[in-house]
């Protein structure tokens, strides 16, 4: 009984390795590589979407997704259907991207030799490769390539590709969700270096006014100048960032100022009655936005309690929940095993220093794993770019996550 077992272990582990294989072959990746060069070369600032998304669309029917649509938002979504009886996945990723800046030839999307940047490899460069239009459309081949290699799943495939993400809009994934598309599980494919990332800090971007009082720049003691009242504060956050909380996987906890302005700023002479201050609060587990907000309002109320001429307004502009999906979650542990099965490494998890939109995913009860191609350190930078064999070897690696967490129902 014992050598049956053996054998039946031997054999079940041979056919999920030529399932596999199949797969692998099917992943049509001169056509994907090719797809990945289209979007790029296709500008999508936020709430610019419209062409990449018809782009997209049009693959999703050629690949053979069962349903595609572009939302009223602007959303494109496709469904891979299963057979109805095992879990479904939720594959999210975003189709905006940010400014240029200074990029020199962003849509290009050429094939270049990555020793520019010290790597090994071909690279598709342009604005929008890494993060993260080339993630997004190689899921859909990777997802696509399971039915052409003729496996049938047990649960569905939700294929998301979302707008205004740059920019932290409702419009995207929220909004799908919050329009009844779910899933029981989820998978966001924004750059990790192919890790598998559980979760982010949370974040709230605040607003804070000192308020003064005008007067003629020439008689400054009639007025009180805003910019001087605030001071006090400036000194007081960057006390207040040497006392930040750290957590084992999330990261040290952050707060720094981005941005401070004046008004009036018109060039007149006139000492300005406001100053406004925007602050960047970055938190961990054991933290909470509110609990975040308090600490700011604290450093704001002592301030006051000895400047009867300190008043100040405070208003949270964005909240950007944290995100955590449980290490022994279904879909991180079979995200670490498509991993080591591709790569032969297991790394454990890590987190993202950014945020992404697994969180609102997390947030609706749809457990969500990270993990995608690509070096985030490249976002936003003048060198963005994406290796292709990153590319490849995440497809494999979501391949192997995807049967695992919808189940194979059948495989020819």
């Amino acid at each position: 009984m014992k050598g049956t077992n053996v054998k039946d272990r031997d054999a079940q582990k041979m056919n999920t390795q030529t399932v596999f294989a199949a797969i692998d072959d099917a992943l049509d990746t001169e056509a994907m590589v090719a797809a990945c060069q289209e979007v790029v070369r296709t500008p999508s600032l936020s709430f610019e979407e419209g062409p990449v998304a018809r782009i997209f669309a049009r693959h999703l029917q050629d690949l053979g997704f069962d349903t595609v649509e572009i939302d009223a938002n602007g959303n494109v979504i496709g469904v891979l259907r299963g057979t109805g009886n095992g879990p479904s996945l939720m594959v999210n990723g975003h189709i905006d991207h940010v400014p240029t800046g200074d990029m020199q030839d962003p849509f290009s999307g050429d094939l270049v030799d990555a020793a520019r940047w010290g790597e090994t490899g071909t690279a598709i460069y342009g604005r929008g490769t890494c993060d993260m239009k080339c993630n997004v459309m190689a899921s859909a081949y990777a997802i696509a390539a399971i039915r052409k290699a003729g496996v049938q799943l047990q649960g569905d495939v939700v294929f998301v590709a979302d707008i205004g993400e740059e920019v932290d809009s409702p419009l995207g994934v929220p909004s799908v969700i919050a329009r009844g598309v779910r899933a029981d599980f989820g998978l966001n494919t924004e750059s990790s270096r192919g890790h598998v990332h559980i979760g982010h800090r949370g974040k709230i971007d605040v607003e804070i006014t000192v308020h003064g009082r005008t007067s003629h720049a020439s008689e400054p003691d009639n007025g009180i100048n805003a910019v001087f009242e605030a001071a006090p504060f400036l000194t007081a956050l960057q006390d207040y960032a040497t006392r930040m909380r750290g957590d084992d996987v999330l990261g040290p906890a952050t707060v720094t100022l981005i941005s401070m302005k004046s008004a009036p700023d018109n060039g007149t002479a006139v000492v300005p009655d406001r100053c406004v201050i925007r602050v960047d609060r970055r938190y961990v587990r054991g933290e909470t936005a509110e609990s975040c907000e308090a600490e700011l309002r604290d450093i704001l109320d002592g301030i006051a309690a000895g400047n009867p001429d300190f008043r100040y307004d405070l208003n949270v502009v964005t909240h950007y929940p944290l995100m955590w999906v449980a290490p022994d979650s279904p879909v991180v542990l079979a995200a670490l095993r498509g991993r080591e099965a591709v790569t032969g490494r297991d790394d454990g998890v890590a987190s993202w220093r950014f945020g992404v939109n697994g969180t609102f995913m997390c947030a609706a009860g749809i457990p969500t794993v990270g993990l995608g191609p690509g070096n985030e350190k490249w976002a936003h930078t003048p060198d963005e770019h994406i290796l292709v064999a990153d590319l490849i070897e995440a497809c494999r690696i979501w391949t192997r996550t995807i049967t695992e967490v919808c189940g194979i129902a059948a495989a020819r």
